[in-house]
């Protein structure tokens, strides 16, 4: 059991670092796009990927969860069954991609033209998927993150580079085309380098029976939670049309930034909670562990975004995304949801209880849909982030109902305390953009301010134990610089 924690801890610790190794490029790399490329240009990405997704989702049957969460070890046999399942919808999926792309752009009358090519070209990235997926299986199910750490930050990197210089030169939405053609061929090749197979197609029906039985009700219940993100490319593009698309894909996408944060922890996450899946009682300490992290975590974000939004925007982005920030500011609190639903789902679908992820899933997402129709009908585009809101705060104590009734006290108590922190750090931001200050003044002592507020009162009010860990990672941290110091000392030659 240390030892499955250990591994969890290192995993976490190295997807982190490269993260916030990437983080830099990629909001500098989102500042650029934002300042160069119209709402529009974001629009049309958005409906693109979006009319691609909608069918890969249906050429997946959740291969890749069913053989980490599997039990017993895995065959060369096995990943090579599952590629061949995966190859076979992919390749139907692409057919139809392919001749169904002027009817599917048809839907859009006003960028009909630009689409039929833009979908057609997306769907190729579906083959690097697949080919890199089997690879994948094999370090995250023996939570061996170094090496996939290292190959994802040659992805990100080249995403940004492509993005940036494509759109740079005018290249418009085929920048952000080409980097997601170009991070998933450069993923490809080298995720196999560092994770070798023997490629070659073959089947059986056991085997293949195996997989469906977790994967096929895996998979339902992401396309049922995928569908509350239809509702923006379908709903709000034939009424509001592409620009409103835009803001909300913008809001989206840095409201919940530190989301991709969130998703390497929960990439550990779901290996972690199977590895230890016999064991409920440790299963429910663990995931209030990492709920209380999540927590205080995304509510920094949450804080930041919420007192100082309107000045940061302004200064960063330019006054054009102004009308995106009520938005921002939504999907910044829903951060904090969408992290607490997402690690207590993958707690249920590691200890075996995926069908009761589907049945709470398709819930939220009927909530959110139809509160979405009626809200975007009547107070435009910022009816999509309420109504998921409202959606979330209804079904995430549903979830963790499924680890049992007193799971919802034992889960969610502990991090009440974060509500202190968080009050405090909004009223101490908003105390600062009453002062008569300039743009950038405001903008960055109102951050700077919320920031620390934030902070300090995590620190006064925080629990020991997480006050003792974040002191020993310092110290650790510290340890691992002097040492570095103290050989590279030993190697200089003395003059």
């Amino acid at each position: 059991m240390r030892d499955v924690h250990k591994q969890a801890r290192k995993g976490i610790r190295l997807l982190l670092v490269r993260q916030g190794f990437l983080q830099v490029f990629t909001f500098l790399g989102g500042i650029v796009l934002a300042r160069v490329l119209n709402p529009a240009d974001f629009g049309l990405f958005g409906i693109t990927t979006f009319l691609v997704n909608i069918l890969a989702l249906f050429a997946d049957f959740g291969m890749s969860p069913a053989l980490i969460q599997r039990k017993k070890e895995i065959s060369d046999r096995d990943l090579q069954i599952g590629f061949t399942m995966k190859q076979v919808l992919v390749s139907v999926v692409v057919v139809m991609l392919w001749f169904g792309a002027p009817w599917l752009a048809s839907f859009y009358p006003k960028d009909t033209t630009a689409l039929i090519w833009l979908v057609r070209a997306m769907g190729f990235s579906l083959y690097l998927n697949t080919w890199r997926s089997i690879s994948a299986i094999q370090l995250e199910r023996t939570l061996r993150y170094e090496k996939l750490a290292v190959v994802e930050v040659v992805e990100s990197l080249s995403y940004q580079i492509v993005a940036v210089g494509m759109a740079v030169f005018g290249f418009g939405v085929w920048s952000l085309i080409s980097a997601v053609l170009m991070r998933g061929l450069l993923g490809t090749i080298l995720v196999y380098i560092v994770a070798p197979w023997k490629v070659r197609l073959d089947f059986d029906r056991e085997v293949a029976l195996d997989m469906l039985r977790f994967g096929l009700p895996f998979q339902l219940h992401r396309v049922v939670g995928n569908v509350r993100t239809w509702v923006t490319p379908t709903l709000v593009a034939s009424l509001i049309g592409a620009d409103a698309v835009g803001f909300l894909m913008w809001a989206s996408s840095n409201g919940r930034k530190p989301l991709t944060v969130v998703q390497n922890v929960v990439r550990v996450s779901l290996p972690h909670f199977s590895r230890i899946q016999d064991n409920l009682p440790e299963v429910k300490r663990i995931l209030s562990q990492y709920v209380m992290y999540f927590l205080v975590f995304c509510g920094a974000w949450f804080a930041v975004i919420a007192a100082a939004g309107y000045p940061v925007v302004e200064l960063v982005y330019t006054a054009k995304w102004l009308p995106a920030v009520p938005a921002l500011i939504l999907y910044a609190g829903l951060l904090n949801l969408n992290a607490v639903s997402w690690i207590v789902k993958t707690a249920l679908s590691g200890t075996g209880r995926v069908k009761y992820v589907m049945y709470v899933t398709m819930l939220t997402t009927a909530i959110s849909v139809g509160l979405s129709v009626a809200l975007v009908l009547t107070v435009g585009f910022i009816g999509v982030p309420i109504a998921e809101v409202v959606s979330m705060v209804v079904t995430v104590p549903i979830l963790a109902r499924g680890l049992g009734r007193s799971s919802i006290r034992r889960i969610f108590l502990p991090s009440a305390w974060v509500l202190a922190p968080l009050l405090t750090a909004i009223v101490a931001g908003y105390g600062v953009r009453l002062m008569e200050l300039n743009l950038a003044g405001e903008a960055v002592l109102a951050a700077a301010v919320t920031g620390l507020a934030y902070l300090g009162v995590s620190w006064l009010v925080g629990p020991k134990w997480m006050k003792k860990r974040v002191l020993s990672q310092k110290d650790r941290v510290l340890a691992r610089v002097r040492g570095r110091s103290v050989v590279k000392n030993r190697e200089t030659p003395v003059a």
